[in-house]
């Protein structure tokens, strides 16, 4: 299975702050981010999971495990 990559510079401005703060987030850091640092940490995806469900309690499991079997 092919990793799933995308570089941050690919995202506009929206983007890239909802996804750089929801990443730092995820991995727990309190040492702000810059963007060569997103490239030296992966994300399974349990915890990519744990942690939207943890996020958005309101959606559906079966909701993000069916964007998880389509992504992937």
């Amino acid at each position: 299975m092919r990793t799933l990559f995308i570089h941050v510079s690919a995202l506009n401005d929206d983007e890239y702050t909802l996804f750089t703060s929801s990443f730092a987030d995820l991995v727990a850091s309190d040492v702000p981010f810059t963007d060569d640092d997103f490239e030296k940490h992966t994300v399974t995806i349990r915890e990519a999971r744990a942690w939207l469900r943890g996020r958005y309690s309101d959606l559906p499991v079966a909701d993000l495990d069916q964007v998880r079997v389509s992504t992937f």
